[in-house]
């Protein structure tokens, strides 16, 4: 989450010193923020992975918890969206965004007979979101919005017996929904052109990863994704 707050500074510091060459640009009364856009974004991807655990000798630490599982990483996009015009100062509009993302982590578990680790990363995303926004002054736009978004997420569990080798146990791919919620800046540059910063917040449906007929752990994915990139709208 540190390098999420990292991001997110350093990309509204640049989309700042943007806005502020910008505002020498005036718009009058026309919102330069409605119509058909298109997109792209890079950024940084945070998820956190709260679980549930019944593996031998582990249920009864930490709560039943695997700690520190969980994946990091550095994401690219595209959106397609439409703004509908409300008033001088008001927009409406619906977006779709496609994500792809390197994030991973791992984390071990270690008892008397063996070393496991866990392996988590989220490759590709979508998603659709509705978002309202309002402009500060002629050419910034601040905005808010919620919606529904699908991730997909690779999973795998290697263990190594004391003095054995590792054998995968379990690698597979995931794919889960989530809700959505974020908000961000976009700032007018001219030409149809607008540079924008966001940030979204997805919390997902849980999946199990089964360990075995007997054993497996619960995975409660929540993730934080800070973005920047531009905007043309036609």
């Amino acid at each position: 989450m540190n390098n999420v707050m990292r991001t997110t500074c350093v990309a509204a510091g640049l989309l700042a010193a943007t806005a502020g060459t910008a505002a020498a640009q005036s718009y009058g009364d026309r919102n330069p923020f409605t119509g058909l856009y298109i997109g792209g974004q890079v950024g940084y991807d945070s998820v956190q992975l709260s679980n549930r655990s019944d593996l031998p000798d582990f249920s009864a630490e930490n709560g039943g918890r695997l700690t520190g599982l969980g994946s990091d990483g550095i994401a690219a996009g595209a959106l397609l969206g439409y703004n509908f015009l409300l008033s001088d100062r008001f927009v409406l509009g619906v977006e779709g965004t496609g994500r792809w993302s390197d994030a991973s982590g791992n984390t071990s578990v270690t008892d008397d007979t063996s070393d496991s680790r866990i392996e988590q990363g989220n490759r590709w995303s979508w998603g659709v979101m509705g978002r309202l926004g309002v402009l500060v002054s002629d050419s910034t736009m601040l905005y808010a919005g919620g919606g529904w978004g699908q991730t997909r997420f690779n999973t795998r569990f290697i263990n190594t017996p004391s003095g054995g080798s590792p054998t995968t146990v379990f690698d597979d791919g995931i794919t889960r929904n989530a809700w959505r919620v974020g908000g961000g800046m976009e700032v007018a540059l001219g030409g149809g052109w607008a540079g924008r910063l966001d940030y979204t917040y997805a919390n997902y449906s849980d999946y199990e990863v089964e360990i075995n007929p007997t054993n497996s752990f619960v995975v409660e994915p929540a993730a934080h994704q800070v973005s920047v990139g531009a905007s043309y709208y036609f």
